[in-house]
């Protein structure tokens, strides 16, 4: 009997290269079930057997270097993957029969180089660290936990006791290495790492649980990293996205004896997971949601803190006096002059093509014109003028956080505004702890280039769930067929641009939007 193969997806996939662990809790074990949670399937390889328990790491048992290439050449022949996970590799002859096989071609690589074990140190022969050195040139992601970190730049001749945490983790990217992860939380250290690439640098953290449960966790963060890859995720949120992870794994540990536990992780949701999905339908449709949905849906993962520095974590902002409802974005002061009597609370001044004094004019009279109307106004970019001139607040994209000195904005009282659009800016924005985060594109947009694929109200309504509390500004390609439906994902405002300031009549418009979002 033929089966239909029309309701049949294809899973993506991830191969685990590493070693089997007899209590289960570590290697393979471990990488498959994080795999398993995040709704990724995985492959693997076998480099060994390991003797170990929670009183120990004994002996590493490598299987034979034909047993380990005739793996490879299996799982060449007839499976379609785009990522690999390599964790322990048993000897140097492993290294380089792996640097020589074609299964690392074209694929994105993740490497925990497993040196060191929480049950117990494993031994680290000089030839088999000097040999994952020359593997470095070929991995995407590299996950050391700090001893790990040092044993790699003591054996490349980089290691100093002063280099911090930022200055190891940007010597390990002088070997190739496309971005590095060092690990934080390694036995009784604090659980904050910090992720490093060419361009981007951040620390992550969350709470620190500690327990007896603590088996396979530098297995399992990179193996989370490896199959948020193969869903699609750019190397900053896949990192983000397996923190994310973890912390539901370390709120929900498991035992099989009263010494020995692991992780157990609760299935990962995203906006375009069928549970969600099907969460939302139970609401309504995803264009006529009622306001209630977005307290209906609980996530099983939290946010981590994301920062670039730890003064940001001390950061805050006060909130807007005015609930913000329509937020329109003008280019010019005499908008506001047009617009703010029909009563507007929020607005925001976007200028791009003026510099010097006439910069400084336009955004003084826009300011004055919004205090006459009491109109919360918000300046985009130029955040020191905004100071000069007295503005209520200022608004920040991702790529002018970094150059904005945000505790300067935070002692002169202005309200902030972020923008985001993906893992990492959403947790890094409420890390800050800002007025309002800005998400989208919620829809395709003209008005700026944009690298990010719009999420539409399912999306919106997945973000609202993790920012609740926060306030949510939504921006991009909404129009008057969609306003309704991107105000029901329970968001306290919506950003508008051509759709006011390209209307037949913008005044009609605004009223129109108003009454709507009151309604």
């Amino acid at each position: 009997m033929n089966q239909s193969l029309s309701n049949i997806i294809r899973k993506p996939t991830v191969i685990t290269i590493s070693a089997t662990d007899p209590l289960g809790m570590s290697g393979v074990h471990a990488d498959l079930r994080a795999l398993a949670s995040m709704g990724v399937h995985g492959l693997c390889c076998i480099t060994a057997t390991t003797a170990q328990n929670q009183a120990g790491f004994f002996k590493v048992n490598s299987v034979s270097d034909e047993a380990f290439e005739s793996q490879l050449d299996a799982l060449m022949g007839h499976v379609e993957c785009d990522v690999i996970k390599i964790g322990l590799l048993a000897n140097a002859n492993q290294v380089r029969i792996l640097i020589d096989h074609p299964i690392l071609k074209n694929k994105k690589i993740v490497l925990d180089p497993v040196l060191a074990a929480s049950s117990g140190t494993i031994e680290a022969h000089e030839s088999r660290v000097l040999a994952i050195l020359t593997l470095l040139p070929f991995i995407d992601v590299l996950t050391p936990n700090l001893d790990e970190a040092k044993s790699l730049l003591a054996a490349s001749m980089k290691y100093s006791e002063n280099k911090n945490t930022a200055e190891m983790a940007s010597s390990l990217l002088e070997w190739g290495v496309q971005s590095v992860l060092l690990k934080g939380g390694h036995g009784l250290q604090p659980s904050t790492d910090y992720y490093c690439d060419s361009a981007i640098q951040f620390y992550l953290n969350h709470d620190v649980y500690q327990h007896n449960y603590n088996r396979g966790t530098g297995c399992a963060m990179a193996s989370l990293i490896s199959a948020s890859l193969a869903l699609g995720a750019s190397r900053a949120d896949a990192v983000v996205m397996a923190k994310m992870q973890m912390q539901s794994g370390w709120t929900s540990p498991f035992s099989i004896s009263a010494q020995t536990g692991s992780l157990d992780f609760k299935q990962w949701v995203s906006p375009s997971d069928f549970s969600f999905n099907q969460a939302m339908e139970n609401n309504g449709s995803s264009e006529t949601l009622e306001q209630s949905t977005v307290q209906t849906i609980q996530l099983p993962v939290q946010l981590p803190n994301v920062f670039k520095d730890f003064d940001e974590i001390q950061l805050t902002f006060p909130r807007c006096e005015s609930p913000l409802g329509l937020y329109p974005i003008f280019d010019r002061a005499e908008w506001l002059s047009r617009l703010l009597p029909l009563g507007i609370k929020v607005a925001q001044l976007r200028v791009k093509d003026l510099q010097g004094d006439a910069l400084k004019q336009e955004i003084q009279l826009a300011v004055e014109i919004a205090r006459q109307y009491n109109c919360q106004l918000f300046i985009n970019d130029y955040w020191q003028l905004a100071i000069e001139c007295g503005a209520y607040g200022v608004h920040l994209g991702q790529e002018d956080i970094d150059d904005a000195d945000l505790k300067v904005i935070s002692q002169n009282g202005l309200r902030l505004g972020l923008s985001s659009h993906c893992y990492y800016e959403v947790a890094r924005a409420k890390t800050i702890n800002p007025s309002y985060i800005a998400f989208g594109p919620v829809y395709e947009t003209h008005t700026k280039e944009m690298p990010w694929i719009p999420q539409g109200p399912i999306g919106l309504t997945y973000w609202r769930a993790h920012l609740l509390g926060m306030p949510m500004v939504a921006i991009g390609g909404i129009h008057a067929e969609r306003f309704n439906g991107v105000k029901a994902t329970g968001v306290d405002s919506i950003a508008m641009i051509t759709a006011i300031t390209q209307a037949d009549s913008p005044e009609e418009t605004v009223r129109h939007f108003m009454n709507a979002f009151e309604n």
